[in-house]
């Protein structure tokens, strides 16, 4: 029976493939083609990078590397605060200046 189920679902594919390769233009073809042998060029690739990742190639890890027990030295550097300029109450805010941008006069073309 699972034979049977699997030869049907088999030959099912590929007459739907057919009937539908029939139908496409040979731009749609083309685009079908090119994906299917792009994810079958990417499947070995895959394989072999989860191969390559999962073996730690004689290296050994980081956390090996140190000695049991060892715990890095913790330093908290508190924050300067900025100086007040006007009372402990108020933001710090620069003295406003006075720059050549607020002296210059700016033509509108197009307008009155």
């Amino acid at each position: 029976m699972r034979n049977t189920l699997i030869l049907a679902a088999i030959a099912f594919a590929v007459a739907l493939a057919i009937i539908v390769g029939n139908k496409l233009s040979n731009e749609a073809m083309a685009v079908v083609v090119g994906t299917v042998c792009g994810i079958g060029a990417s499947i070995p690739v895959s394989i072999g990078l989860v191969i390559a990742s999962s073996h730690n190639w004689g290296k050994q890890n980081s956390y090996e590397q140190v000695a049991p027990g060892y715990q890095p030295p913790i330093v908290i550097v508190n924050p300067q605060q900025a100086p007040m300029a006007y009372g402990p109450s108020s933001y710090y805010l620069p003295a406003p200046m006075n720059s050549p941008i607020e002296s210059r006069e700016f033509k509108i073309i197009g307008g009155e």
